[in-house]
């Protein structure tokens, strides 16, 4: 059963991990904050989709997006090429230093997940993840 204490684990967990996070970016000075991190990752996983397509994937405002899309692109880490299916709207990719820096990113992440792993048995992280995806579908499939 769902309880408080079960939902106090849940965001003591998250608040966890997104300081680890934010404590990472800022000690290799990235430069970038954890929402930039995730906006590269589905920019890097997809080759190219648009800010339309990461505000859905996330749930948020499309403005919001564009400011951070339009901030990795002051960076140079993003760019933006017309869309050849639909004039409107401009396909998001990598640069070479975008792609640099998700290589680096992913070994942060990779360091994260051992660290957060250490200690715990296979079958138990199995079950964690099995657990964490009803959850969310749980709270996402209304």
């Amino acid at each position: 059963m769902f309880n408080a204490v079960t939902a106090e684990a849940v965001f003591h967990l998250t608040h966890a991990i997104k300081q680890q996070l934010g404590n990472q970016l800022e000690d290799q000075r990235f430069g970038i904050a954890a929402m930039h991190v995730r906006v590269l990752k589905v920019i890097a996983k997809s080759n190219a989709c648009t800010a339309i397509d990461i505000a859905g994937m996330f749930k948020r405002d499309k403005a919001q997006i564009t400011r951070l899309v339009n901030q990795l692109i002051d960076l140079d880490l993003v760019q933006k090429e017309p869309n050849p299916n639909d004039k409107r709207s401009q396909l998001l990719t990598l640069t070479s230093a975008g792609r640099a820096l998700q290589e680096r990113l992913r070994d942060l992440s990779n360091d994260m997940e051992e660290q957060m792993t250490q200690g715990i048995e296979a079958a138990d992280l199995d079950t964690f993840m099995k657990v964490a995806q009803k959850i969310t579908r749980n709270l996402t499939s209304q």
